[in-house]
């Protein structure tokens, strides 16, 4: 570029300055074309390097050992995507010393020792079609040469021990290569040498909450594969709100919930707890005179289990959520003497020590017999990140792992699981209760026998707990006046009505009020309570069109009106100064029908129109369902009107005797 006027040896300054500021917003432009590259590229690059390569579909989570010292289990892998060269490896790792060593297999971390045996890779080419399928050799001796033509594809897996001294339970990885990915997943296989003296009692209780019902197909599909194990022992439990909701739906989708509520109690092994919502203050109610509410609150499962498919339930109470030692202490009062509260509430797990499994008593809490769910097992059932498959053998061996710690123990000891319908999907319980069928390290329990009083301090275990300190709640006056008010007024209407249906809609409509937490978030439900009431009375109204009496003994006529679609006993009052009614000021009327016309008699008016109040209540009187003022007029008499009569009837009886007359003349004139 020639500069004009540009001095010998100066430099170009205009085309320089120009240079330098094209050279920047072009490399800025670019810079932003990159960025834009690798925003879109980097996500699915990382993404393909978290998604694992393959899902562990089932594996035997139990093996045998002949006494030759051989045995196998049964492994099934699916690829994330197909891959004829896909391979897999896996490896076993010395046996389980303590509970610890599990949480690391679980989080994925897996243990720090050296595998003690390995498979070596697996192809698929022994494989007939997908998923993958392998049968695992177990051997503690070398065994002899296969000549098969898949021999050298053999999965076996030497054992470092011989006889019993194999007993245990032993971490196993998976190391599956396919498509460029390796992932690595962990899992356990439990191993049986000997003779099992006393197998532990394993509470497997399927609870069914609110979320069961938002996640029907999912609760449809586990209550169906509870009862295809109707050979083993089984406890279910439903708490109110759940049971209301699927009383009183029509569509389609309740009536597979309850037919698949009916099936998965069909068998008699299969048993029904109570099981309140976890967050009920049964201590404030009992602190706040609200005592018959504690007894409500337990009744009021048993009363729709019965309504639904007519079972009735055991003693023992499942709590979960956060409970409190006044709760305990306000559920012993109401009758309560057996309970199972989560691990989380006791000072000191009983799954951190190794005297867990037997009953005990609660300081503080008289003479309640409880059993605590083991922690670790319920976070480790309701761990969705984990497969269905390999969730399911690891539950499985971790029980069996809990023999171990004390497979000669004195007296039986109990693990009670609670499992969430909606965080237990079909796959993983069908997988899992196979599992429970013939294992040989526990059975299947129902919670009567593991509350047996002779167990209590058993297997070295103290016979008495502690309780975890826990925040009281606090109660407002204005919170226990307007309850009172409600459980009365729902009483009273529930004596009225023949719904059994909406009689039990109240009831869950106030149990649901009786919260822990502050007095804004309990008033707030104590409200919603009581609209759910106003909704059922606005149902009810009195036409309160003006009336005429036609005078003294006339009858009054009154209409109600009803828009509810079942039947109420209620009491019609007639409130006037200036009417008496032979028959009562109140009628009994039942409203069996749109519109109901009473017709009250009446005598002794008094003035020719009135204000009569009318007033419909439930037959106690605590409920008002309807009220109206309606103007009665009353058509009076007076001296005109008996002229006018009496004038009326001399003209009748003139006309009659002249023509009377007439027809007497006409004769004699014949």
């Amino acid at each position: 570029m020639r500069v004009v006027g540009a001095r010998r040896g100066a430099r170009p300054k205009v085309a320089c300055s120009s240079m330098f500021h094209r050279f920047p917003t072009w490399w800025r432009a670019l810079s932003v074309v990159l960025l834009s590259l690798a925003t879109v590229t980097w996500p699915p690059a990382a993404q393909a390097a978290t998604t694992p390569s393959f899902t562990l579909v089932h594996q035997g989570a139990v093996a045998v050992l002949s006494t030759s010292g051989t045995s196998h289990f049964n492994v099934t892998l699916h690829l994330a995507a197909p891959d004829p060269n896909a391979r897999a490896r896996l490896s076993l790792f010395p046996r389980i010393v303590t509970r610890s060593q599990i949480s690391p297999l679980i989080s994925g971390a897996g243990p720090s020792s050296q595998p003690v045996a390995t498979t070596g890779n697996l192809t698929m080419k022994c494989v007939a079609r997908p998923p993958m399928t392998f049968t695992i050799a177990l051997y503690t001796k070398v065994p002899g040469r296969d000549r098969s033509p898949c021999a050298a594809h053999l999965p076996r897996l030497r054992l470092p021990c011989v006889g019993q001294n194999c007993d245990g339970v032993y971490p196993l990885s998976y190391t599956v290569t396919s498509n460029g990915v390796t992932t690595t997943k962990w899992s356990m296989l439990a191993i049986q040498a000997s003779h099992v003296a006393r197998p532990l009692h394993v509470v497997w209780i399927s609870s069914l909450d609110p979320s069961s019902w938002h996640q029907s197909g999912r609760a449809v599909a586990v209550l169906s594969a509870l009862a295809q194990h109707a050979a083993l022992t089984l406890t279910l439990t439903a708490d109110y709100r759940t049971l209301d909701t699927v009383l009183g739906a029509t569509s389609a989708q309740a009536t597979a919930w309850r037919t698949a509520f009916d099936n998965a109690l069909t068998s008699p092994l299969h048993r029904a707890v109570v099981a309140p919502p976890g967050n009920i203050d049964f201590g404030g109610l009992a602190a706040n005179g609200l005592t018959t509410q504690v007894a409500n609150q337990l009744s009021l499962s048993g009363q729709l289990l019965r309504s639904l498919n007519g079972r009735y339930v055991d003693n023992p109470v499942v709590l979960s959520g956060d409970p409190s030692l006044s709760s305990l202490d306000a559920l012993a009062g109401a009758g309560v003497s057996e309970v199972v509260v989560p691990e989380a509430a006791l000072a000191t797990p009983p799954s951190s020590t190794l005297n867990w499994g037997a009953p005990f008593h609660i300081q503080g809490a008289g003479s309640l017999t409880a059993l605590s769910t083991d922690g670790p097992l319920t976070q480790l059932v309701t761990d969705s990140s984990i497969e269905s498959g390999r969730r399911a053998a690891l539950t499985l061996a971790t029980l069996a792992f809990l023999h171990f710690e004390e497979p000669n123990a004195p007296a039986s000891r109990s693990v009670v699981i609670t499992a969430p319908v909606s965080q237990t999907p079909a796959t993983f319980v069908t997988d899992l209760l196979n599992g429970f069928s013939h294992n040989p390290f526990f059975v299947a329990s129902s919670l009567a026998p593991s509350f047996n009083s002779s167990l209590v301090a058993t297997n070295g275990a103290p016979s008495t707990r502690v309780f975890a300190p826990s925040v009281p709640s606090t109660w407002s006056a204005h919170n226990v006046s307007s309850l009172t008010t409600l459980i009365g007024a729902v009483n009273s209407y529930g004596q009225a009505v023949t719904s059994t249906n909406v009689v039990a809609a109240l009831h869950v409509a106030v149990a649901r009020s009786e919260i822990t937490g502050g007095p804004d978030a309990r008033q707030a439900a104590i409200t919603s309570a009581s609209n759910a009431l106003n909704v059922q009375i606005s149902q009810f109204s009195v036409d309160a069109g003006a009336i005429t009496l036609a005078g003294p003994g006339t009858a009054l006529p009154i209409t109600l009106l009803s828009r509810a679609n079942y039947t109420v006993t209620a009491v019609v009052h007639l409130i006037t100064d200036r009417l008496i009614f032979p028959k009562g000021k109140s009628v009994v009327v039942t409203l069996d029908s749109p519109t109901k016309s009473l017709r009250v008699p009446t005598s002794n008016h008094q003035g020719s129109s009135l204000t009569l109040q009318v007033v419909v209540t439930t037959p106690d009187g605590q409920v008002t369902l309807a009220r109206a003022a309606i103007q009665v007029r009353i058509a009076g008499t007076s001296v005109v009107g008996y002229l006018l009569t009496l004038a009326s009837l001399l003209v009748l009886a003139l006309w009659w005797w002249r023509t009377h007359r007439r027809r007497s003349k006409g004769r004699h004139a014949r």
